[in-house]
């Protein structure tokens, strides 16, 4: 009897021992689903990885939670922004991808900026960017210097591809002209490949890199510039001109730096302040091992996707950059922005 009774007693030991030691995490999320904010409608690069991470990330989340995507757009992205600050409930179960600009939202101090991006749960980012310039017809084999001493035309539809060469014209003294109003970047490209205009600047080299591969390899227009904080990888091989290495040092060029420090994390994925630290840690690996996890990044490259991990830690540091830099850097940047079309 004694043995029995021993044995009995091991037995609710070892029970209670494993109910102790039970996953808190995997038993909040298992049976529940994750709502995953797109900053932008069905369609494009924020959906396409907001969709891309939601199918991924689940796997790898204790208690495997469903994710659903939600399509939120609206003011540039501080919409879905918003939401995730200020009514979304804090408790892991809503994340999502945001657009980098809304860095650039709260430097410039927007009415609309309800959210502090410092306060947010990073989770992490899955692709760098770099905008570049492409240039056709004569100006495609010219000498790059020729942006800082020559009129070039380029053309423009909205956004970074109008923003850019003006912010360029403005702090690295080059000699665009804008010719906008085209309804999107395929029609400039398309403009360009005619010889209307001389090429566009701003152009993500992500998009590019997929949109105009025939053009590019066609001949019909090259890659001359790259826009970045940090030289691109893929534009090093292609042995493509780095702006700040033809800039000198100064406040513009620090005013520069500052407003492009955005492209470095231009997927960041995110929750909402105050989730409790073994839920967000939890998101943060699962987000961390997309980057190795083989059916993903066979997914990655057959749609022509990049997911290049960055961790939480050094998307903060970028922000900043910007952020924390002098006031007298800061009110530049706001003032270069809206000279610039930015937010309006």
């Amino acid at each position: 009897m004694k043995t029995v009774a021993k044995a009995a007693f091991v037995l609710v030991a070892a029970l209670a021992c494993g109910h102790v030691r039970a996953d808190p995490v995997a038993d909040f999320y298992a049976g529940k689903q994750i709502s995953m904010i797109v900053p932008s409608g069905v369609g494009g690069g924020y959906d396409l990885y907001g969709r891309f991470v939601a199918r991924h990330m689940q796997r790898h989340i204790p208690g495997t939670p469903a994710i659903i995507v939600r399509n939120m757009p609206g003011a540039g992205g501080v919409a879905a922004a918003n939401h995730l600050y200020s009514v979304a409930a804090r408790d892991g179960l809503h994340m999502g991808i945001f657009q980098n600009t809304i860095t650039l939202n709260q430097v410039t101090k927007s009415n609309v900026v309800k959210f502090d991006v410092r306060e947010f749960g990073w989770i992490g980012n899955a692709a760098a960017a770099s905008s570049i310039c492409a240039f056709g017809g004569d100006k495609k084999d010219a000498p790059i210097k020729d942006i800082f001493t020559r009129e070039i035309v380029l053309g423009a539809s909205s956004g970074s591809v109008k923003m850019v060469p003006l912010l360029l014209n403005s702090l690295a003294a080059t000699k665009f002209k804008v010719t906008a109003g085209y309804q999107s970047t395929s029609n400039v490209t398309l403009a360009m490949e005619r010889g209307e205009i001389d090429g566009l600047c701003g152009w993500s080299w992500d998009g590019a890199r997929v949109n105009a591969k025939d053009m590019l390899a066609r001949g019909v227009a090259k890659v001359q510039l790259d826009i970045a904080v940090e030289p691109q990888p893929e534009l090093v091989e292609m042995k493509v001109p780095f702006l700040m290495d033809m800039l000198p040092d100064g406040e513009n060029k620090q005013v520069l730096n500052a407003i492009l420090t955005t492209q470095l994390y231009n997927r960041p994925f995110g929750t909402t302040p105050g989730v409790p630290a073994d839920r967000l840690a939890a998101l943060r690996s699962a987000f961390e091992k997309i980057g190795t996890d083989r059916e993903a990044m066979a997914e990655a490259d057959k749609i022509g996707l990049d997911f290049t991990y960055m961790s939480p830690a050094r998307i903060r540091e970028l922000i900043s950059i910007a952020l924390d830099a002098p006031q007298r850097i800061q009110d530049r940047m706001a003032e270069e922005l809206r000279l610039a079309g930015f937010g309006g």
